[in-house]
């Protein structure tokens, strides 16, 4: 009898198929976040609807928008990154065409993951001042994950980027 116990108890012990424990939950798919704004380096502005995108000289003789980024769920920190300005009047772009593979500022306690100060040039200003367009930005991380963000405003001069 006790050896009998013994071989029951055993066999209960290793499970004889049955359920086994609640099964693991896949590890969460992280999806990027971007945000779309301006600034010089080291600075980011959110841009409301209807707000001003300031067109600056430039010091090599050409012209831009400041463009910032913030991003969250961002893995690893360097994503490709694609700028365009576009008339709403008629959907022409007016900037040059901008994708880059850059790496993003880590998020501190104050604010998420940056990218500062990307020079998005507009090579015929008159096509651009004065009129309503989309700033969108989209980045692509490692994996192929994606996200994109736009902002409308209206472009007038600023000052020169140069001294």
């Amino acid at each position: 009898m006790p050896r009998l116990l013994c071989v029951t108890t055993a066999a209960w012990l290793a499970g004889c198929g049955g359920e086994s424990g609640p099964a693991e939950e896949p590890p969460a798919e992280r999806t990027p976040r971007v945000a779309v704004g301006v600034g010089r380096p080291g600075q980011y502005a959110p841009v409301q609807p209807g707000d001003t995108l300031r067109l600056q000289r430039g010091c090599q003789g050409s012209q831009h928008v400041f463009v910032s980024l913030q991003a969250w769920s961002l893995e690893p920190l360097t994503a490709t990154v694609s700028l365009s300005l576009t008339r709403q009047s008629d959907g022409q772009r007016v900037s040059l065409p901008y994708q880059l593979r850059l790496p993003f500022e880590p998020a501190t306690e104050q604010r998420p993951a940056m990218l500062s100060g990307l020079l998005l040039v507009v090579p015929e200003p008159s096509e651009a001042l004065g009129e309503r367009v989309t700033l969108e930005a989209r980045l692509e991380d490692a994996g192929g994950q994606s996200a994109t963000a736009s902002r409308e405003g209206v472009v007038q001069w600023g000052p020169d980027a140069c001294p």
